[in-house]
């Protein structure tokens, strides 16, 4: 991957990251003021030995370090020029800027690999050779589809520096439900932007208010997040009146992009290999008009019976689990000698009876009900009982023994007998 670059194609390279930085800071859509100049003004660079090659044929160091002072900083270290190797090597700061890479994975090896190839792309530092393996490779399309966004983005920024930005419309009609006998609340909502200025949506806010609770797809309360992560709508069940959900939401998408530093070797007049240092901060560039969340969902209230079909008492250790009409799985319970009852958003639900009580068989396993608000509907499972059937193997077993045993005392019997009338006889 090594390439030789004269210093003109450096310069204007620079010259034209620099220049759209300052074209996202003067926009006044996105305006948000100076950049905070966090960089230590020097650092030591070093890259592992270990390498990493998520796009066959093109291997990069698996992981770089910066330094101050000896203090490893936890900042992604970005490369720009193909073939440079550092060995703790330092560098001085010649400015920092904000730069407008896109994050591509949690992970940070695997992030540092694309953000590298997308600045070599944007730089046109990749060969032929390269680019056609990055175009076919099922990684590489992360990479391109990153790169269209931005080419999009860019030409859309340069046409329309006034106009507001939204992200799409979330459609309540898709929206399905998780249900506890504590809260009820929504399925993963994810918003985002198909628009061309989409590049620019790199994470959002959820603002509610009491008593709806945001929290993340682990079920943890949040109220931040990345672009590709969702969040629910939680209702604490004891916080429903009216028998009806409301559910209000203010979703505020956001542009934070990195402050990233350039520099230049120390021993350098001028700048030659330059290298690019993600210094740890954020800048919000605002600009996206929020986007709402409003709607209404009635509540009705479901009781759950599972029985003996002859004494009509309620079973327990059964399973059951409630579906919506999307085949979605609501929610789950052992049953214990008590009836359920459970609050649902108001549908159209099959209640099914997955595990049988023990020493019982299933009877009636699945009924279709529909919750309607205000009112109250009933389901009911029905199970008998097992008959006990003898075991015929070992019964027959004991017959055999016992007939064994029969034949043995008849024959003892007999060769007694049989023995005294030779003694009588011999006499």
């Amino acid at each position: 991957m090594k390439k030789n670059k004269v210093g003109v194609i450096i310069l204007s390279s620079l010259i034209l990251i620099v220049a759209i930085s300052l074209l996202m800071i003067n926009k006044s859509s996105y305006a948000a003021g100076e950049i905070v100049n966090s960089c230590p003004e020097t650092v030591t660079v070093t890259e592992s030995e270990e390498t990493i090659s998520l796009i066959s044929g093109i291997t990069l160091p698996k992981e770089i370090e910066a330094s101050v002072d000896g203090k490893v900083q936890e900042h992604t270290v970005i490369t720009s020029f193909p073939g440079i190797q550092l060995f703790d090597i330092l560098y001085s700061k010649v400015y920092a800027e904000r730069m407008n890479i896109p994050t591509f994975s949690k992970n940070e090896e695997e992030n540092r690999y694309y953000q590298q190839l997308f600045i070599w792309w944007q730089n046109n530092e990749l060969t032929e050779e390269e680019i056609e393996l990055i175009s076919n490779d099922s990684n590489g399309k992360i990479l391109i589809e990153k790169i269209d966004e931005y080419i999009e983005y860019e030409n859309w920024s340069l046409e329309n520096p006034e106009e507001a930005v939204y992200l799409d419309p979330i459609d309540t009609n898709d929206i399905t439900y998780h249900v506890t006998n504590d809260y009820i609340e929504t399925s993963l909502i994810v918003p985002d932007c198909t628009k061309e200025y989409s590049f620019a949506f790199t994470d959002y806010e959820v603002k509610t208010s009491s008593p709806i609770i945001v929290v993340n797809e682990n079920g943890e309360e949040q109220t931040e997040f990345l672009r590709e992560e969702g969040f629910r709508l939680r209702i604490p069940i004891s916080e429903i009146r009216n028998n009806e959900l409301n559910f209000q939401a203010e979703i505020i998408g956001k542009a934070t992009i990195d402050i990233w530093g350039v520099y230049e070797l120390v021993t350098r007049g001028t700048i030659n290999n330059p290298i690019y240092i993600n210094c740890g901060d954020k800048q919000l560039l605002g600009g996206f008009t929020p986007q709402n969340i409003n709607y209404n969902v009635g509540v009705g209230t479901l009781h759950i019976k599972v029985i003996d079909a002859e004494t009509k008492e309620n079973l327990e250790k059964a399973e059951v689990a409630i579906y919506d009409e999307g085949g979605n799985e609501i929610y789950r319970y052992e049953t214990t000698e008590e009836e359920l009852t459970i609050t649902l958003p108001t549908g159209n639900y099959t209640v099914k009876q997955i595990i049988t009580p023990p020493n019982y068989a299933a009877r009636v396993t699945e009924q279709k009900i529909e919750v309607v608000k205000d009112q109250e509907t009933e389901a009911v499972l029905e199970n008998i009982p097992l008959i006990e059937v003898p075991d015929t193997n070992k019964n027959v077993n004991n017959i055999f023994i016992v007939g064994i045993l029969i034949t043995l005392i008849g024959l003892a019997i007999i060769t007694i007998i049989l023995t005294k009338k030779k003694e009588a006889k011999a006499k």
